[in-house]
């Protein structure tokens, strides 16, 4: 196990590490996911910009697939503090990230027996707000472009996880 150990710490001692990305540089990305609180799958677009060398803001918006007639929205703002880990100008980057987010749920007209009788539920919708905690990891396929892989916990109400897998562009 201790060998195991140290293999691991000369590997990444081997790898150059530092914790910056250029102030000013911003990104667009589109992604696809999951969230497991209702079991369903998502599209969003996320933006990026570098506030310092090492921070980022990342708003996004995820629209999820109706599942049992509820249908979502979920709005955030997150931070990023993003660490590269580069060797010959190839690697990757990993960040955590904190942030805020709105979640909205619409839930659509649903029948329903009670007692032996039919009722008609209506429409209605639900909006909750959420601390994001999470992280992520970037993997640059050109100068311009990355795939990305995010995980984040949503605490609100109805705590849940999405994970989300992206294609990005550099601006």
């Amino acid at each position: 196990m201790k060998k195991l150990f140290l293999l691991a710490m000369i590997a990444l001692a081997s790898v150059g590490i530092n914790a910056q990305t250029v102030k000013g540089e911003g990104s667009l990305m589109g992604n696809i996911g999951y969230q497991t609180n209702y079991e369903r799958f998502g599209l969003g677009v996320q933006g990026r910009y570098a506030i310092a060398n090492n921070l980022r803001i990342a708003p996004d918006v995820t629209f999820y697939f109706p599942k049992d007639k509820i249908t979502g929205l979920d709005v955030s703002v997150n931070f990023h503090y993003v660490f590269n880990f580069k060797k010959d100008g190839q690697g990757f980057s990993v960040y955590p990230l904190a942030g805020i987010g709105m979640q909205n749920n619409f839930y659509g007209k649903k029948s329903m027996e009670v007692d032996g009788k039919e009722i008609e539920i209506d429409r209605s919708n639900s909006t909750k707000f959420a601390f994001n905690l999470g992280g992520g990891i970037t993997l640059p396929i050109s100068e311009r472009n990355y795939l990305n892989a995010e995980a984040r916990f949503m605490f609100a109400k109805d705590d849940n996880v999405a994970i989300m897998l992206g294609y990005g562009y550099r601006f």
